[in-house]
């Protein structure tokens, strides 16, 4: 623990525990997102069409339905988890479920 109290003293950089990144916080006025939303709001049938066209179909097909979801068996806790065949676990003797 002392190492990394070190380390941080090391590197300025880095925020100290409740100091925050951005103190002046967003800027004022309407963010990009919120100009673009305008815009594409404002465009009429056809326009939508011929902007829509332009796009690739995926990117389209994202922006009606959200990205697809990426499901996973990974645990996320720090944990190298490795997937070994049944021959491989036979040969060397191990359990090919253990976690």
């Amino acid at each position: 623990m002392e190492e990394l109290k070190e380390q941080s003293n090391n590197r300025p950089w880095l925020f100290k525990k409740g100091q925050s990144g951005n103190p002046m916080g967003r800027p004022p006025g309407r963010s990009l997102k919120d100009r673009a939303k305008a815009y594409l709001a404002g465009l009429t049938d056809d326009e939508a069409e011929e902007y829509f066209a332009g796009m690739d179909k995926k990117d389209v097909w994202e922006m009606a339905e959200g990205k697809a979801q990426s499901n996973t068996d990974m645990k996320v806790n720090g944990n190298l988890i490795l997937t070994i065949s049944e021959a491989i676990a036979k040969k060397n003797d191990i359990n090919p479920l253990a976690e």
